[in-house]
């Protein structure tokens, strides 16, 4: 076997080797999971999905439904994130796959390593309670299905059996995410585009396959039908057009994407994206990829020139297909002299030293007490502090009759602090799942406690005097990091709520 200057790898020694990486990274991604605290998403994620539901007010329901289920299982926290370690795993190997049945073995295990070498990819996909990992998962089958059934040679029946397949897979990535439709366009857009691809449309199994889709996603449509369509309309509305223009916001998501694929592979992969967009409809293969690819990239790129600001990880889903093209262009002739071994080596021993970086400071803020932050700037690493403490707090550890947060994010990380047993209401007018969670009419009459950032105790208190008839002077609970005090809160002993809080949607 040879893996260098452009030679071979054997399809058994490439399963192998791609087994073997899979197991390394997945034990990677394991300590990662279990050494780095919760962010704010996540705890949030965790805690709405204590209620089983139909669907959520954020996300279809599957990534919270494999939380609830993790959670009573394994324990919350390390316990939750298990089952998104294997699916990364798992979706490790359908890449590879997938790569290999397009390209070559050795394409595959090049797509394999810089997937896990991206720093969104690495942890955030893989390792976290998030709705891309299911997603990832699902369309990489789905994808896998296609290449078969698009450039194999299967059997009438065959044929039938991969379609339903792609049909339930891209169900599940419905259940996952909503953006799982750019990739469905990215589909219909090849097949429209590809000569020998059209046929498709005047064959039943695709169709089928669409009610198979649309089927599986029906819990998300019963839900918000339920709610007030309310998941949708605000998913709609980051799109939605503003007063203005907002380059900026354009050129914030693309160096999001930047930092979030790493500099060392955003270049590539755009390098890979283009030289497939140059091909055209000579290669059909890369044209496949490139067309699942693009429309997630270019929307969730350009949407925020007009609407709400995008986030980094919005994309990542299109980017996930430029990764075995990547894998098939650095095996071009003009790659020869590119020496792959090493350049895999290096990539792992970098992303090896930017995971440990990361971990230790979450863990100690190492980096922020040798090069401190300018006056005003937030340690974004203090996201995943963990909360748990705040059970210790007298006022807390005697289990009030509900608990008070005035904002989504931080309900997430007081709720999981505290544990399943404890009642989390929140007063927001942007209160997101948490709203679904528990109505706070159940509790008129009753005491609780408030936990707020102390810095923000002022403006607190004034928002909540109508709903409570007074309150106690406020302690404090102050989380520390590696003996640093990092976040002081203040706990407000609240008697007697008068009247239930309001929600700017209906429950």
């Amino acid at each position: 076997m040879t893996t260098s200057r452009g030679g071979a790898l054997r399809a058994e020694s490439g399963t192998r080797l791609a087994l073997a990486l899979i197991a390394a990274f997945a034990l990677a991604h394991f300590v990662v999971a279990a050494t780095l605290g919760e962010g704010f998403d996540e705890s949030y994620t965790i805690v709405i999905a204590r209620r089983l539901e139909l669907s959520y007010f954020d996300h279809p329901p599957l990534h919270q439904w494999i939380a609830h289920f993790a959670s009573l299982a394994f324990g919350e926290g390390v316990g939750s994130r298990l089952p998104f370690v294997v699916l990364f795993a798992a979706t490790g190997w359908l890449l590879f796959a997938l790569t290999r049945r397009l390209f070559d073995a050795r394409a595959g295990i090049v797509a394999l390593v810089a997937l896990n070498c991206a720093p969104f990819f690495f942890a955030s996909a893989g390792a976290w309670v998030v709705p891309d990992g299911p997603l990832l998962f699902a369309l990489a089958a789905a994808a896998l299905a296609l290449a078969e059934v698009l450039f194999g040679d299967p059997t009438p029946r065959g044929v039938w059996a991969l379609w339903l397949v792609v049909g339930l897979c891209l169900g599940l990535a419905g259940l996952s995410k909503y953006s799982a439709a750019l990739t469905v366009v990215g589909l219909l857009a090849f097949l429209v585009q590809s000569p020998r691809q059209r046929h498709w449309f005047s064959h039943p199994a695709p169709y089928v396959a669409a009610l198979l889709a649309v089927a599986l996603v029906a819990p998300v449509f019963v839900w918000n039908a339920q709610h007030g369509w309310v998941s949708f309309a605000f998913q709609g509305a980051r799109g939605a057009a503003g007063a203005a223009w907002k380059p900026v916001q354009v050129i914030e998501i693309v160096v999001g994407q930047f930092v979030y694929l790493a500099p060392w592979l955003f270049i590539p992969l755009v390098g890979a994206l283009v030289a497939s967009a140059w091909r055209g409809f000579a290669d059909e293969r890369r044209l496949f990829l490139a067309c699942l690819a693009l429309p997630p990239i270019l929307v969730f790129t350009v949407t925020p020139f007009w609407g709400a600001r995008g986030l980094p990880h919005w994309p990542m889903p299109g980017w996930f297909f430029v990764f075995p093209l990547l894998g098939a262009w650095l095996g071009e002739p003009w790659a020869a002299r590119f020496r792959l071994q090493r350049w895999g080596v290096a990539l792992v021993a970098l992303t090896g030293v930017v995971a440990v970086a990361s971990v230790t400071q979450v863990s100690t803020g190492w980096a922020t007490r040798l090069f401190p932050l300018p006056r005003g700037a937030a340690d974004p690493t203090l996201e995943m502090l963990d909360w748990r403490p705040l059970r210790e707090a007298p006022l807390l550890s005697a289990h009030p009759a509900f608990v008070v947060s005035m904002r989504w994010a931080e309900a997430g990380k007081i709720g999981l602090a505290l544990g399943p047993g404890q009642p989390i209401l929140i007063s927001s007018g942007d209160p997101r799942g948490m709203a679904f969670l528990d109505s706070s009419a159940r509790y008129l009459g009753r005491d609780g406690v408030v936990v707020v950032p102390a810095r923000r105790l002022s403006e607190t208190l004034d928002a909540l005097q109508p709903y409570f008839e007074r309150f106690d002077p406020p302690q404090t609970a102050t989380l520390r990091r590696d003996g640093a005090d990092e976040i002081e809160l203040a706990l407000i002993p609240a008697h007697n709520l008068t009247r239930a809080f309001a929600l700017p949607y209906p429950r």
